[in-house]
């Protein structure tokens, strides 16, 4: 199981299935950010009717800041959409698909905002407005806005996912593909890939694989140097293959059982656990 499936399960909406530590905090600073919006555009409303003697209503304003929230789960779907095309469409007919997903993004947008504002005036006005009258005018006010926003949020969807093709791709190359292990008078060439864990029994190290157990003369500290960037360290005794952990759980002192794939279940040391923060943490 890839480590971007050990955080909670948020990320269904995007197109790893789950959100890494990473995605998580980039996550809930995007919608920060859109809640800060609405909250300086709701302060500006209320001084804007002290100023002018008006009486403020809360509910009619916090309405119309739903505008801006509106931008989390909509970017949220735009960002799996985008996802999925990258597997049906070729580069060019992506390209043109997503300029369409940023226009039709945009007008559920506005459409949904003015069906919301057309059940919110129902229910706080005796005479409200159309929806009709809504929709055009959210269409002449505020459509260069949301088109704005999701032009922008789609030129960095495709600027990180370049960036993060281009880490894979150093560390795809980067990584060994096979490890020399030792066994006696023999040498096994093992897959990084299927190496589970790894644990020191005194000079010996057991190495775990998805088929069997090597025991090979030789330390952690010199054995990690030959593995890719995906194995870490969580104990002084035992370094796991990250991409296989399934699950952790916390014991309340700082320290936390790793389960894995296969069940077993490791001990991640407090002293190991700031190196992973970030990652699995």
């Amino acid at each position: 199981m890839s480590i971007s499936k050990i955080s909670y399960p948020l990320n269904n909406l995007t197109a790893g299935g789950f959100f890494s530590a990473d995605q998580k905090k980039l996550f809930l600073r995007f919608c920060a950010f859109w809640f800060f919006i609405a909250f300086l555009e709701l302060g500006q409303d209320y001084l804007s009717a002290m100023l002018k003697g008006n009486s403020f209503i809360i509910l009619d304003s916090l309405s119309y800041k739903l505008f801006w929230l509106l931008f989390i789960p909509l970017s949220l779907a735009l960002d799996y959409s985008f996802a999925q095309a990258e597997r049906y469409f070729s580069k060019l007919k992506y390209f043109a698909f997503s300029g369409l997903l940023v226009i039709f993004a945009t007008l559920v947008h506005l459409f949904v905002f003015s069906i919301i504002l057309f059940g919110i005036s129902n229910l706080i006005h005796e005479d409200p407005v159309t929806l009709l009258y809504l929709i055009y005018e959210k269409l002449s006010t505020r459509l260069y806005i949301a088109l704005s926003v999701y032009t922008v949020l789609t030129v960095l969807y495709v600027l990180v996912k370049r960036r993060n093709n281009r880490q894979k791709g150093n560390r795809d190359t980067a990584a060994p593909t096979a490890i020399a292990v030792k066994n006696g008078k023999s040498t096994l060439l093992v897959d990084p890939d299927e190496i589970k864990w790894i644990g020191s029994d005194g000079a010996y190290l057991d190495i775990y694989t998805t088929t069997k157990k090597h025991v090979v003369l030789d330390s952690l500290k010199n054995f990690i140097k030959k593995l890719p960037g995906n194995f870490k360290r969580i104990h002084k005794s035992t370094i796991v293959n990250i991409d296989r952990i399934r699950e952790l759980k916390s014991r309340g002192n700082g320290d936390y059982d790793v389960i894995m794939d296969d069940k077993q279940v490791l001990r991640l040391s407090r002293n190991y656990s700031k190196e992973l923060k970030g990652l699995i943490l």
